[in-house]
């Protein structure tokens, strides 16, 4: 039998960029007329989402960057 790899689906844009932000890039999909951020379940991701729960300090243009990366990918894929 194929195993079928999990993903975590994700609507928070600012936790998925951040993600972005770490070198883990989601799959997108869209469910009506919301955009779902899909990533991959790995150990890593689960280090970097309570990260992202501490509030850490991060470098801010590199965090715009990826945001805006990020949301035009989901308006894109909206459109």
């Amino acid at each position: 039998m194929k195993s079928v790899p999990i993903t975590i689906p994700i609507l928070d844009i600012h936790l998925s960029s951040y993600l972005v932000l770490n070198g883990i890039h989601p799959k997108l999909t869209k469910q009506g007329t919301r955009v779902i951020f899909e990533f991959s379940v790995t150990p890593e991701i689960y280090k970097i989402m309570e990260q992202y729960n501490r509030n850490p300090t991060v470098p801010v243009l590199d965090f715009v960057s990826a945001l805006r990366r990020t949301r035009s990918q989901m308006l894109a894929m909206r459109g």
